[in-house]
C-alpha cells in the first residue's frame, strides 16, 4: 500500500501551461496519500500548488537543497543546504565573464535574483509567478553570505548549454551539482542537494518503508529520487532513459499522466504484485 507520494513539478504534476489541472487535484484529494513536490524550483515557486492540493507533509525544493513545510501561510525550514560561499562567488563571477549575452539568475532563500529582464526571463515570470529582482553589487555579497541555493542558466534555443555544463565541469569545484533539468535550464546547486535526499529524509521522518513509497518524473533530475521509492512512474513525456528507468510509465503531463498513474497503477498498486 502506497502511503507517500512524490511529485516532480514542471513536465509532471504542472501541464503545458504551467498549471495544476482540475482533474489532477481532485484525484490527489480523493486519493487521501500525503503527496510532497520535489523540485528544483524556489519555495516561492511552489506555493499556488501547495495550496491548491491542500498539502500538508514536507515539500522540497531546489532540488533538495531546502526541505520544509508550509502552514499557517509561512515556511518552516527543515533542512537547508546552499552553495558554498566562495564557490558561488567565483562561479557567478565567472559566468558573468564568461557568458555575459546568457540569461543568469541565482536564488536565496527568499528571492530570484537576474543578471537583466531578459526575454527567458520574462518567460520565467509567466511561468512561475514570481518577480524577480535585478543583480547589483552592493546586494551581491550580501546574498553570497546569507547563502545562494540555485544558480540557473536559461537558453531558450536548447543549443548552448551542453557545452557551458562541459565548461563548468571543467572548473572542477568543490561541492557543486550541475545538471540540466531540461534542455533550456542549467542548474547549479549544494552536491548534496539531491531529490534523493530529499526524499530519503522525508522517508527517515515519516517513518516509511521503501515499498510504500511512489515518485512521479519526467527529467534527469528526477532518476535519482526513482532509485529511493519502491514505485517509479516516469511520464509519457519524459525522454527515453527516464522511460526506461520507470518501473510504470503513464500518460503526459498534458493528459493529467498524474492523475492517470495513481488512479490505474498506485490505488490498484496491490493487483498488480
Amino acid at each position: 500500500m502506497i502511503k507517500q507520494i512524490f511529485l516532480d513539478m514542471d513536465g509532471t504534476l504542472l501541464d503545458a501551461k504551467g498549471d495544476v489541472t482540475q482533474q489532477t487535484i481532485d484525484t490527489i484529494k480523493t486519493a487521501n496519500i500525503p503527496v510532497t513536490l520535489v523540485s528544483a524550483r524556489a519555495p516561492q515557486e511552489m506555493t499556488a500548488a501547495i495550496d491548491q492540493l491542500e498539502l500538508n507533509a514536507p515539500q522540497v525544493a531546489f532540488n533538495g537543497g531546502l526541505i520544509y513545510q508550509w502552514y499557517a501561510n509561512k515556511m518552516h525550514v527543515l533542512g537547508a543546504n546552499t552553495i558554498a560561499r566562495e564557490v558561488s562567488k567565483q562561479l557567478m563571477e565567472w559566468l558573468l565573464d564568461n557568458y555575459p549575452a546568457m540569461s543568469l539568475s541565482y536564488y536565496t532563500q527568499d528571492e530570484w535574483i537576474v543578471s537583466d529582464m531578459s526575454p527567458e526571463v520574462s518567460r520565467e515570470i509567466e511561468f512561475t509567478g514570481l518577480m524577480p529582482r535585478l543583480l547589483n553589487t552592493a546586494t551581491f555579497s550580501e546574498d553570497v553570505q546569507n547563502g545562494i541555493f540555485k544558480i540557473m542558466l536559461i537558453d531558450l534555443s536548447g543549443e548552448l548549454l551542453d557545452d557551458i555544463q562541459a565548461a563548468i565541469l571543467a572548473l572542477d569545484l568543490t561541492g557543486v551539482n550541475v545538471q540540466q533539468s531540461d534542455k533550456e535550464h542549467l542548474e547549479i546547486t549544494s552536491h548534496v542537494a539531491e531529490k534523493a535526499r530529499g526524499v530519503a529524509y522525508i522517508v527517515e521522518q515519516e517513518g516509511l518503508n521503501k515499498s510504500e513509497t511512489a515518485a512521479f518524473g519526467d527529467g534527469q533530475n528526477d532518476l535519482s529520487m526513482f532509485d529511493e521509492v519502491g514505485v517509479a512512474i516516469a511520464m509519457g513525456n519524459a525522454p527515453l532513459n527516464v522511460r526506461q528507468a520507470g518501473d510504470y510509465v503513464t500518460k503526459t503531463n498534458r493528459e493529467n499522466g498524474v492523475a492517470y498513474g495513481i488512479q490505474q497503477i498506485l490505488l490498484h498498486q496491490d493487483n498488480l504484485e
